[in-house]
């Protein structure tokens, strides 16, 4: 029986690279920021990490943020626009105060 073999994916900064191949060029688009309402999405967050969900329901997604430190946040699609955003906002709990993940 052969041995199962196990190949790693690394995302690097200079390109893609499998663990047994030599690095490929890929290229990334330029960042972009987002506004939400009048603010950037994410400014002044240790380590954002946005996700696209359709967190109200109504078949829009929106942007859900949560940051390194625990908080999480959300800015609603506007409906009838191309894409705009609306302001951000804790995202709630079940009981609705705003949701923290306790990371330290």
């Amino acid at each position: 029986m052969k041995p199962a073999r196990i190949t790693l994916l690394a995302l690097m900064p200079m390109g893609l690279a499998w663990a047994d191949e030599t690095p490929t060029e890929v290229r990334f688009a330029e960042p972009k920021r987002v506004l939400a309402g009048d603010a950037f999405l994410g400014e002044r967050r240790l380590y954002p990490s946005p996700v696209l969900h359709d967190v109200d329901g109504d078949g829009l997604k929106d942007i859900v943020v949560g940051d390194l430190l625990g908080a999480v946040t959300f800015a609603p699609r506007v409906a009838g626009k191309t894409v705009a955003f609306a302001a951000g906002r804790p995202f709630p709990d079940r009981d609705g105060k705003p949701l923290k993940f306790h990371n330290w």
